[in-house]
């Protein structure tokens, strides 16, 4: 008896297990707008659990709130978005002041997404999402990169939320050479 047991066991568990679909972990997160509208990129890494194959890819989201903009984008995705790999948040010229502190809400609330991320400004931030990647897996990495060699500001996540009016967002662009810091701002 405590043979089939065992055996009926075994059985379950070998059944239990099953392929899962991509997982899409989410570096970077752009953020631009019309005025009217959010447009929202979230740049992910696609990895197949089938197969050894990862694909970079910006998922593209628009809409009246954030919330509209990210259902569009999860309805382009088969699996959730795991956004506790989000390094950066960009923050595109266009974004209002209201628009600004709505993002960080929507960030702060956004459980996975970590206080360590950094906050930058850039002209357009799907525009930038969408550059290929020099020295990393993707941009986002690539800017962080960028970030870490250069400590002056203070654009962490938890920096900007505490220090709100006094925060100063380093700019990046791209250029024909690839990222940079702009001056002036």
């Amino acid at each position: 008896m405590k043979r089939i047991f065992l055996l009926f066991l075994v059985v379950c568990l070998l059944c239990g297990c099953e392929k899962t679909g991509p997982e899409y972990l989410v570096s970077s997160i752009g953020f631009d707008s019309d005025g009217t509208e959010y447009n929202v990129s979230f740049e992910a890494i696609i990895i197949n659990s089938e197969n050894t194959e990862q694909a970079l890819k910006v998922l593209k989201g628009k809409g009246k709130t954030i919330d509209e903009a990210v259902k569009e984008i999860d309805r382009q995705c088969t699996q959730p978005l795991l956004l506790s790999h989000c390094g950066v948040i960009i923050i595109g010229d266009g974004i209002t002041t209201k628009q600004f502190s709505d993002i960080k809400s929507y960030c702060y609330s956004s459980d996975p997404i970590t206080l360590s991320a950094f906050f930058i400004k850039s002209k357009n931030a799907q525009q930038l999402l969408s550059a290929k990647p020099l020295s990393s897996a993707c941009v986002g990495y690539d800017i962080m990169g960028l970030l870490k060699q250069n400590k002056q500001y203070k654009n962490r996540f938890f920096e900007v939320i505490s220090n709100e009016y006094n925060a100063v967002l380093p700019r990046i662009e791209l250029g024909k050479e690839g990222l940079y810091f702009e001056s002036g701002n």
